[in-house]
């Protein structure tokens, strides 16, 4: 008898626990919001450059979407962006080795050219002005071009070639050495 008490006692404890866990899991879904594009690019938008930095480092974009801050973002007919495998390169303004429109920090469309903004693309792939987010280096915008980029150079012909802008060419060199040369972007539409 004492034994049939102590085994409904602890299936009593086991149900309570079951219970208590399945809510707290429920209430744990309601409370987490899914992330959207729209989430993603006002997160690095309202930062501060190094945050955007930290938040871009953790940013996955694969064929089917976007991994971002413990959140999947996936790609949908209606989701806001396309995603490209593309050729990364760098180009900068001060420290020798570039062209006068980079010294004078101006873009073939007249935007003058910033750090962690700027993007040189072939403008048949990558329209000019749209914004693209690039793991490692944020949200930038696509403002330039290039003959080796419009011929693919860098990639052989194969892929698509973004060039990130830089002011210093010590900070492009480290940022050419220390990332992926090919990855995968999100064009926003």
């Amino acid at each position: 008898m004492k034994t049939t008490k102590k085994i409904h006692k602890l299936i009593g404890l086991i149900v309570a626990l079951a219970a208590s866990t399945a809510s707290l899991c429920c209430n744990d879904h309601i409370l987490k919001k899914e992330k959207n594009i729209k989430d993603l690019k006002a997160d690095l938008t309202t930062t501060r450059p190094m945050e955007e930095r930290k938040i871009a480092k953790n940013i996955a974009i694969k064929n089917d979407g976007i991994n971002y801050n413990e959140t999947f973002i996936p790609k949908t007919n209606s989701s806001g962006f396309r995603v490209l495998t593309v050729r990364l390169t760098v180009y900068w303004a001060k420290g020798g080795d570039t062209d006068a429109d980079s010294r004078r920090l101006r873009s073939s469309t007249g935007y003058t050219l910033k750090q962690g903004d700027s993007i040189a693309v072939d403008p048949r792939i990558i329209p000019y002005q749209k914004e693209v987010i690039i793991p490692n280096v944020g949200l930038v915008r696509a403002v330039d071009t290039g003959t080796a980029v419009r011929e693919k150079k860098a990639s052989n012909g194969k892929l698509p070639v973004i060039d990130v802008f830089f002011t210093h060419k010590k900070d492009a060199i480290a940022f050419a050495n220390a990332y992926p040369k090919i990855v995968k972007v999100a064009v926003l539409n």
